[in-house]
C-alpha cells in the first residue's frame, strides 16, 4: 500500500506541474534612444547586449516605455516626430508630428495617455496623445523652455519642469489642463532653449529632469544651472530644500521603494545617491564619461545609466553601489526605457 501511496502522489504532482504553468523569474529590456545612430537600441540585460536596433528620426532623444508594457515612445528632436514601439513586435507601429524642439516624454500610470513636452520658443506646451489610437488629445500650454515631466502614481496630476523661467507646471491629467506654476527660483533668461537647450542654461536652477517618490509625496527636480536637486513637497506646493551633486546634465529616478535617488551626472561621470530618509547624498558611483540617463528596474534589483560619452549602458546592483556590467550600444546612448519581460 506505501508503495501504490507513493506512486499516486508522484502521479498527481506530475498532473500539476503539466497543468499548472510554472512561474517564469522577470527579466528587463531596455529602450536606448541613441542620438548620434539616429536609432533606438533594444537591450535584454540578461544576455548583456543590443538584441535590435529600430531606425528612428534624426536625434532620438527621450524615451518611455508604458507601465503596461506593450509600447515604447521615442521621442526625435531634430526630425519633431513621436515614435511609437510596439515591444512585442519591436517595430514602429506609427509616428506622430510633435511641436517644436519636443523633449521629455511620459506615459501616465494607467498607460492611457502619453504626454510629449515641447521646448522650443514656438511651442513652450505638451502635446497628449491616446497611447493607445495615436490620437492628440490635448495641446497644454505651461512655463518657458519645458523639458521634461513626472508624473504623481496617487493623484491624477503631472508635473513639467520650464527651464526659461525656473518654475514648474502642475497639470490635471484627467482634464489635460494646467492647475498652476510653482516657482523654484528667479526667472532665467527666457529663451534660446531650441534645439541646443542643455547647453543654454536659463539662470540660477534651471529645471531639467523629474522624478516622483512612489508614495506621492515629494518631487525632486534637477537643476542643471546650479547643479542641485529641488525637493518639493508636492501636496501643499512647497519646496523644501535643495541638494548639490555633481556636474550636470543630469538624469534622475527614484528607487521602487522610495529610499533612494539616483542623479547622474554628465559633466562629473558619476551617479549621485541620495538618501531619502535623510535627504543626503550618501555615495557617488563611477560609471564613466558622460552619463545621462538613469532607470531603476522595477523590482529594484538593478539601475541602468546611459553613458553618452563611452556609448554603453551600464548595469548597477543598487545594495552593493557596484557596477556588475558595461553593455555596448551606437553611438551617444542618451535617455533609457526599462520593460519587464517573462
Amino acid at each position: 500500500m506505501a508503495r501504490l501511496h507513493v506512486t499516486i502522489v508522484m502521479i498527481g504532482l506530475w498532473i500539476m506541474n503539466a497543468v499548472l504553468p510554472v512561474p517564469a523569474n522577470a527579466g528587463w529590456r531596455v529602450f536606448v534612444p541613441c542620438r548620434h545612430a539616429n536609432e533606438v537600441a533594444v537591450v535584454d540585460i540578461d544576455k548583456g547586449e543590443v538584441i535590435k536596433t529600430i531606425p528612428v528620426g534624426a536625434d532620438p532623444s527621450y524615451i518611455d516605455v508604458s507601465p503596461d508594457g506593450k509600447y515604447a515612445f521615442a521621442v526625435t528632436t531634430a526630425a519633431q516626430k513621436l515614435y511609437v514601439i510596439n515591444t512585442g513586435s519591436l517595430t514602429v507601429e506609427r509616428e506622430l508630428p510633435l511641436g517644436d524642439a519636443p523633449k521629455g516624454v511620459g506615459v501616465t500610470p494607467d498607460s492611457r495617455f502619453v504626454y510629449v513636452v515641447n521646448e522650443g520658443k514656438r511651442s513652450n506646451n505638451v502635446y497628449v496623445f491616446e497611447a493607445a489610437t495615436g490620437k492628440q488629445v490635448a495641446t497644454v500650454p505651461v512655463g518657458t523652455a519645458p523639458h521634461n515631466v513626472g508624473f504623481n502614481p496617487v493623484r491624477p496630476v503631472a508635473v513639467v519642469t520650464n527651464a526659461g523661467d525656473n518654475s514648474i507646471t502642475f497639470v490635471n491629467t484627467a482634464a489635460h489642463r494646467p492647475i498652476h506654476d510653482l516657482a523654484l527660483g528667479p526667472k532665467g533668461d527666457g529663451h534660446d532653449h531650441g534645439h541646443g537647450a542643455e547647453h543654454s542654461p536659463g539662470g540660477p536652477g534651471h529645471p531639467h529632469n523629474i522624478a516622483i517618490t512612489p508614495d506621492g509625496v515629494y518631487g525632486m527636480v534637477t537643476n542643471m544651472g546650479s547643479d542641485d536637486v529641488s525637493v518639493i513637497r508636492l501636496k501643499e506646493d512647497k519646496p523644501l530644500l535643495r541638494i548639490p551633486v555633481s556636474k550636470g546634465h543630469h538624469g534622475i529616478d527614484i528607487s521602487p521603494k522610495g529610499d533612494y535617488a539616483y542623479v547622474s551626472g554628465v559633466g562629473a561621470g558619476l551617479i549621485t545617491v541620495i538618501d531619502l530618509k535623510t535627504w543626503k547624498p550618501v555615495a557617488a558611483i563611477h560609471v564613466g564619461k558622460g552619463p545621462h540617463g538613469v532607470k531603476f528596474s522595477g523590482d529594484g534589483k538593478y539601475a541602468f545609466v546611459a553613458v553618452t560619452g563611452e556609448n554603453t549602458i551600464v548595469v548597477i546592483d543598487p545594495e552593493k553601489r557596484t557596477v556588475t556590467k558595461r553593455i555596448p550600444v551606437p553611438k551617444f546612448p542618451f535617455w533609457i526605457g526599462v520593460q519587464e519581460v517573462r
